[in-house]
Protein backbone atom coordinates (compact mmCIF):
# COMPACT_ATOMS: atom_id res chain seq x y z
CA UNK A 1 0.00 0.00 0.00
CA UNK A 2 3.28 2.44 0.12
CA UNK A 3 3.17 4.80 -2.26
CA UNK A 4 -1.02 5.34 -3.13
CA UNK A 5 -0.94 8.83 -0.97
CA UNK A 6 -2.97 10.22 -3.82
CA UNK A 7 -5.83 7.90 -2.22
CA UNK A 8 -5.22 9.54 1.47
CA UNK A 9 -5.56 13.08 -0.05
CA UNK A 10 -9.00 11.94 -1.56
CA UNK A 11 -7.81 11.98 -4.88
CA UNK A 12 -8.67 9.95 -8.00
CA UNK A 13 -5.39 8.52 -9.82
CA UNK A 14 -6.66 10.66 -12.87
CA UNK A 15 -6.05 13.08 -10.67
CA UNK A 16 -3.47 12.62 -9.22
CA UNK A 17 -1.65 11.98 -12.41
CA UNK A 18 -2.92 15.22 -13.50
CA UNK A 19 -1.94 17.10 -10.95
CA UNK A 20 1.47 15.50 -11.28
CA UNK A 21 1.89 16.29 -14.87
CA UNK A 22 0.62 20.07 -14.12
CA UNK A 23 3.50 20.83 -11.69
CA UNK A 24 6.26 19.07 -13.54
CA UNK A 25 5.44 21.35 -16.97
CA UNK A 26 5.39 23.81 -14.47
CA UNK A 27 9.01 22.98 -13.14
CA UNK A 28 10.49 22.71 -16.85
CA UNK A 29 12.49 25.96 -18.31
CA UNK A 30 11.54 27.80 -21.09
CA UNK A 31 12.07 25.63 -24.33
CA UNK A 32 11.10 22.98 -23.05
CA UNK A 33 8.13 24.58 -21.12
CA UNK A 34 7.15 25.89 -24.91
CA UNK A 35 6.86 22.37 -26.51
CA UNK A 36 5.46 20.71 -23.72
CA UNK A 37 3.00 23.61 -23.90
CA UNK A 38 2.18 22.84 -27.61
CA UNK A 39 2.01 19.42 -26.53
CA UNK A 40 -0.84 19.50 -24.45
CA UNK A 41 -3.21 21.07 -26.79
CA UNK A 42 -5.82 18.84 -27.90
CA UNK A 43 -8.74 18.64 -30.66
CA UNK A 44 -11.83 16.68 -31.34
CA UNK A 45 -14.17 16.79 -34.40
CA UNK A 46 -17.89 15.68 -34.28
CA UNK A 47 -19.42 14.93 -37.47
CA UNK A 48 -22.99 14.06 -37.87
CA UNK A 49 -24.27 11.93 -40.97
CA UNK A 50 -26.91 10.82 -42.35
CA UNK A 51 -27.79 8.02 -45.05
CA UNK A 52 -24.26 8.09 -45.25
CA UNK A 53 -23.05 11.50 -46.15
CA UNK A 54 -21.65 14.29 -43.21
CA UNK A 55 -23.92 17.05 -42.60
CA UNK A 56 -21.98 18.95 -40.21
CA UNK A 57 -18.60 18.67 -38.77
CA UNK A 58 -17.59 20.60 -35.56
CA UNK A 59 -14.24 21.10 -34.40
CA UNK A 60 -13.54 21.61 -30.55
CA UNK A 61 -10.64 22.83 -29.20
CA UNK A 62 -9.09 21.88 -25.16
CA UNK A 63 -11.33 25.27 -23.69
CA UNK A 64 -14.60 24.31 -25.48
CA UNK A 65 -13.90 20.80 -24.07
CA UNK A 66 -13.09 21.76 -21.03
CA UNK A 67 -16.31 24.63 -20.49
CA UNK A 68 -19.30 23.00 -18.25
CA UNK A 69 -22.40 22.51 -20.28
CA UNK A 70 -25.60 24.41 -19.67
Amino acid sequence: MAGQYWRFAGLTYLEYINLSGSHLRNCLKEPFKAAAKNREQMFSTYTTYQNGKELSSITLSMPDLAAPKK
